[in-house]
């Protein structure tokens, strides 16, 4: 069976490349495997209080819960079976890359949390750009009215 696969980071935008990924999935009746990637940060390994800044527990949960949350806002109806959920520890581009492997699809958001809020597209959306042998789906930001409401784009 096809399968879809999506990055989420708990970013609007990544929510916004989940949706369009289940709908994706849905239209193909493909299965669909959503992706989160997480690592301990590198400015905290570097602290004297790493071991209270970085507890890798304490991580792993939140990840596990960034992961649930976003599932769990999802509209998952229409899905040709469960999703597949995968938590990985690591630096998102590869994971998502080596998840999407022998894969129909790759769909990230084009900004996610870390970064530079200005620029066109975020370092993980350009990586797997690069680097999926795969094609890749970049979601680009909701286009938001004068009224502040969101205009989620067709597609």
């Amino acid at each position: 069976m096809e399968k879809i696969v999506v990055g989420i980071d708990g970013s609007e935008s990544a929510q916004q490349a989940l949706e369009w990924a289940v709908a994706e999935a849905t239209l193909r009746g493909t299965g669909l495997v959503i992706v989160h990637a997480w690592q301990q940060p590198t400015a905290a390994l570097m602290s004297p209080y790493a071991p209270l800044l970085a507890d890798p527990a304490t991580l792993a949960e939140t990840a596990r819960q960034t992961l649930a949350d976003s599932v769990a806002s999802a509209d998952l109806t229409g899905l040709a079976g469960e999703p597949e959920q995968l938590l990985v520890q690591g630096p998102a581009a590869p994971a998502l890359i080596g998840a999407a492997q022998d894969k129909s699809l790759l769909v990230v958001g084009s900004r996610g949390r870390g970064g530079f809020a200005g620029l066109l597209l975020g370092s993980v959306s350009q990586q797997v750009a690069h680097e999926a042998s795969v094609p890749v789906v970049i979601i680009p930001p909701a286009a938001t009215a004068a009224d502040g409401h969101s205009n989620h784009r067709d597609g």
